[in-house]
């Protein structure tokens, strides 16, 4: 399992994931970008996902073409409605396609969990294919409880500390959550790896924070 963690703030969602991916008894840290846990939505300026739950899941979705086509980005389409009647169908689609769609019998489901990312709009896709809009900040995965215990208590701090502080919290507790953290936003759309060395440079100016944990 992995954590996930994103804030809605000063217009754009700031988001944070672990490192850490398990099988059975093992485990190992994700250090290729393209393992990472948030990822660009194809060439869509401002557009990120991120995943927690079956690896395979996110190989498929973060390869999947015209998840979001120019055409509505340039129509101003993608919100609330878009994610619910576009970017899920897609997704179940592309994972039932792959075989990797589960069936109870009752509905139709996935192992895994979603962050959608669009601007300053952030929703949660669920294992059953709900979204939720969220409106101040969200975490999914290991030690999501924690993070969110985290958050209520850091309100009004910077917001990437916030996400290293929940991150940290979901690690202090659960086996399946661990560094180093990658962080991201949807503005920049540029991602800084942070480990327990470098926590500190994150209340550094920019520029020297991006110097140290920039990869």
């Amino acid at each position: 399992m992995s954590l996930v963690v994103a804030i809605k703030e000063n217009g754009k969602v700031y988001v944070g994931a672990d490192s850490q991916v398990t099988k059975g008894g093992t485990r190992s840290t994700l250090k290729n970008p393209n393992n990472y846990k948030i990822w660009q939505v194809g060439n869509t300026p401002a557009c990120l996902m991120a995943h927690v739950g079956n690896v395979r899941d996110a190989n498929i979705v973060r390869l999947m073409d015209d998840l979001v086509t120019d055409y509505d980005v340039y129509q101003n389409r993608v919100g609330y409605r878009y994610v619910v009647k576009r970017v899920v169908p897609e997704i179940v689609k592309a994972l039932r396609e792959a075989g990797y769609l589960k069936d109870d019998k009752y509905l139709e489901h996935t192992e895994s969990c979603y962050l959608f990312i669009y601007k300053d709009q952030l929703f949660l896709i669920n294992t059953d294919g709900c979204v939720l809009e969220i409106d101040d900040y969200a975490a999914i995965g290991s030690g999501e409880d924690q993070a969110i215990g985290s958050l209520l208590s850091s309100e009004g701090e910077d917001p990437e500390a916030r996400i290293i502080k929940a991150i940290k919290a979901g690690a202090a507790s659960d086996i399946y959550v661990d560094y180093p953290i990658i962080l991201t936003d949807s503005e920049s759309m540029e991602f800084k790896v942070i480990t327990d060395r470098f926590e500190e440079d994150i209340e550094k100016p920019a520029g020297k924070a991006k110097e140290a944990n920039h990869q």
